[in-house]
This record gives structure tokens, sequence and C-alpha cells, in this order.
């Protein structure tokens, strides 16, 4: 499958999430019991991806993992979906994981995590035809130089960039925010879409509000949305979620406002379950929740 053409090719985070479930948000110098502990997979483009893929896309994906359990972990649940993967197991180095904190009946989490740096992609052994044989290109900005060629490559074949962005990672970054055509941040990025465009000249910003919706601009024009509720279980893996429907929607070509009600629905599906990936609905499922709402 090598270099054949995919709709999405994706370069950016994966990582295991160890997701500690308690009765109430503990407090300093507390002791609190578990009500569970579960390891999930995770990670923000890996978890764009497996939506894109699971939503009936072809996707590739390209990052690292470290050789050790965590990454075989996370090498096997990959293997389970469908994505054409580019992964390097990087020797000596250690799988990104984070332990996440949920509190029992409310959804919202704390995340604390780690990267070794030495799972940066190279640029060196990034493959030009990855990029230009797919549709649009998504990064999450964590492997800047790799991810500032894959943008060039991507813009000189006049392929569409999508960007998921929570921090700036380093001075890079904001070289990257300019070669970005869907650039779409979380609240604790930016408030304001409009000081982004005019920042860094993207045509179309958003900013994911979680429960509150999310707000663009395309263009100039300005847009609110809601989102749908739910009974929340676990908001992990959310955003990451909303930017996989949100490139499936770029990719049929649909409107900015049925793109953005389409991806709060999928993302709003997947909050009813925990883990970042455990929750993400088929097509068919995301067509019946839409007919009730």
């Amino acid at each position: 499958m090598e270099n054949n053409t995919v709709d999405v090719v994706g370069l950016g985070l994966n990582a295991m999430d160890t997701i500690c479930v308690v009765p109430v948000f503990p407090q300093p110098n507390t002791k609190i019991p578990m009500r569970e502990v579960r390891v999930e997979p995770g990670g923000q483009v890996a978890t764009a991806l497996t939506t894109c893929a699971k939503l009936g896309l072809t996707a590739r994906y390209i990052g690292s993992v470290g050789n050790d359990r965590w990454g075989e972990i996370q090498l096997a649940s990959l293997r389970e979906t469908s994505l054409e993967l580019h992964v390097r197991v990087v020797e000596g180095a250690a799988s990104q994981v984070a332990v996440i904190v949920l509190e029992d009946g409310i959804g919202e989490r704390t995340i604390m995590w780690r990267r070794d740096p030495a799972l940066q992609y190279p640029v060196r052994e990034l493959n030009r035809d990855w990029i230009v044989s797919a549709k649009l290109l998504h990064l999450d900005g964590c492997d800047s130089a790799a991810a500032i060629q894959a943008a060039r490559w991507a813009r000189e074949a006049g392929i569409p960039v999508v960007l998921d962005i929570d921090e700036i990672y380093n001075d890079s970054t904001h070289e990257l925010l300019t070669l970005v055509d869907y650039l779409i941040a979380s609240s604790d990025f930016a408030e304001d879409p409009q000081a982004l465009a005019q920042r860094y000249g993207c045509p179309v910003v958003g900013i994911t509000r979680g429960a509150q919706g999310a707000v663009f601009l395309s263009r100039g024009k300005r847009s609110e949305s809601s989102a749908f509720k739910v009974p929340v279980a676990d908001t992990t893996g959310a955003g990451d979620v909303f930017h996989g429907a949100f490139i499936y929607g770029v990719l049929q070509n649909w409107g900015l406002e049925e793109t953005v009600r389409f991806a709060h629905a999928v993302a709003a599906m997947k909050c009813t379950q925990s883990g970042a990936r455990r929750g993400i609905p088929t097509l068919p499922e995301v067509q019946e929740f839409l007919r009730q709402q």
C-alpha cells in the first residue's frame, strides 16, 4: 500500500493513556481510592486519523514510538485499525505516556504527560511521496521541523493542511502556522480566531470550546456553533476526534456549517464512552445520531 493515494496523511503524536477514575478530584496531601484504572491508546494525530478511518476514509499515519512495552502496545492498537503505518521504533527512547485523572460522573479530566525528545520525527526520514500522494495533510505541530517540511510539500502540491494546535512548541511553530489552511486550536491556545487569522494568514481558523461549542472565522466571516448535549463519560480525545470528523467534512466538500455540525456530533458520541478512541462512531451511527437531533 506504500505511496498509494490516500484520503489523508497525518504526522504527529500518539500516546498510551492511563486513565484513573476517581469519585472526586483529589486535594493536595490526601489519599483517595480509584474506582477504575484503564490503559487506552491516544495521541492527537493518531486519534484523529483513527476517526477518519472509522468514518470510511483511507488514512496514513507517520509517527514514532520507543522500543519499550508501551510502544509495543501502541503499535498493536494502530495495527488494529485500517491505517497505513509509517512508525519509527526509536532504540533507547521511551514512548509517550499520559496519566489522566477523571472525576466520575463529571467527565472532565486532568492530564499529566511525558514525551521523550528522541521521538521527534527526523526530516531526513520523511518521504515526500507519503505527503503528496494524499488529498489532505493533518498535523499537530509537535514534530516541528518535519511538520514544516511536510506542510511545505503539501502547499507545493496544492494539498490542504489542517493543524490541531494547543501550544507553541518552539519558535518554529510560528512558521508552521503560516503554512496552514485550516487552523483549529483549543481555547487554551487562543480565544479570538480573528487575531490568529490576521497574524498567520490562515483562510479558516477555529477555536474549540468543549461543551460551549466552537467559533470559526472563514475568510473574514465569523460563525459560532453549539456542542450537542449528551451524557458525558470522558472528554479525553474529544478534540482529536473533532479534528478527524472535520477532515471528513472537508474531504466531502461540505460547507463549513455542515462540517462543524458533523464534527460536533462525532465528538459528542465519543464523549459517551471513556478513552480517547473507544467511543469513536461509524458513519451510519453518526448519521442516525444527527437524524435524532
